[in-house]
């Protein structure tokens, strides 16, 4: 286990992800606090499981667009812990709205949400990793969207690519403090709700073939990037992304060339080029 004796905070900890992430760090040793907000019985039947692992689990309600509630989430995960060593960012919303039909309230939401949330975490959380001394580490979950973008995500990439600065801007403030600050940027993933949907192929056929891996990414084959970051094994990576998206994100577009354009490359490889 790599991860004994660390003391863990998980926003959106009992979401589909933020549960795989929980799951995950404690198996590997740690305690962790569930950061909840409309979901406090699936984060009270998470903590039970850790709790089963025979590590320590608590549960904090907090709305990520409150600073006041943030600092809670915080300051309640050191009342239960006495320290905190590990920050995982990833409670977050991402309605699909085309972007000329968005509102001022909707860019709102999300920036409060995916943007501030984050920084205002992170910072907290620094703050108190700084006081109490030794380091620690911050993961912050993006998304390819950050880079891939739709039509309909534009208010959510912005969020996304607002975090992965951020992520590069904290590596470089708090890597004197022996803080580690990186990021997981997962594609599509294979959530419950995304499992239902890949259920007709009409939906599945377009992503799986646009991606490398002819799959998208399970819930756990993030989490193993989290605890890599979270782990010694990553001691001096800080400041860095990794796309856990099956490949999809670097696949351009490929097809049938003609004969002479077949020719042509031939000519151009003899060549040397």
């Amino acid at each position: 286990m790599r991860l004994v004796g660390k003391k863990a905070l998980v926003t959106g900890g009992a979401g589909a992800i933020g549960t795989g992430i929980s799951l995950g760090l404690a198996r590997e040793g740690a305690d962790v606090a569930i950061a909840y907000h409309n979901s406090g019985e699936k984060a009270a039947t998470l903590a039970a499981e850790i709790k089963a692992l025979g590590r320590d689990a608590v549960t904090i309600y907090g709305d990520q667009t409150k600073g006041e509630d943030i600092q809670h989430l915080v300051s309640a995960a050191v009342d239960a812990f006495g320290r905190l060593d590990i920050v995982i960012n990833n409670a977050a919303t991402g309605p699909q709205i085309p972007l000329l039909d968005l509102t001022d309230a909707d860019v709102d939401s999300l920036l409060q949400t995916n943007l501030r949330g984050y920084f205002l975490t992170s910072l907290y959380g620094a703050r108190q990793m700084v006081a109490q001394g030794g380091g620690g580490c911050i993961v912050n979950i993006s998304s390819i969207s950050s880079r891939s973008v739709t039509s309909s995500y534009v208010h959510y990439a912005a969020t996304k690519g607002g975090i992965e600065a951020t992520t590069r801007g904290m590596a470089v403030a708090l890597g004197r403090h022996g803080i580690r600050v990186n990021c997981v940027a997962p594609g599509c993933v294979m959530t419950p709700t995304v499992r239902s949907m890949f259920e007709d192929p009409v939906n599945a056929d377009p992503v799986n073939s646009r991606t490398p891996m002819g799959r998208i990414v399970t819930i756990e084959e993030c989490v193993g990037p989290v605890i890599f970051f979270c782990s010694e094994d990553s001691s001096g990576v800080t400041g860095q992304v990794l796309d856990v998206d099956g490949g999809y994100s670097i696949q351009g577009m490929e097809w049938k060339m003609s004969e002479d354009m077949v020719k042509f490359r031939l000519d151009l490889e003899t060549a040397g080029y």
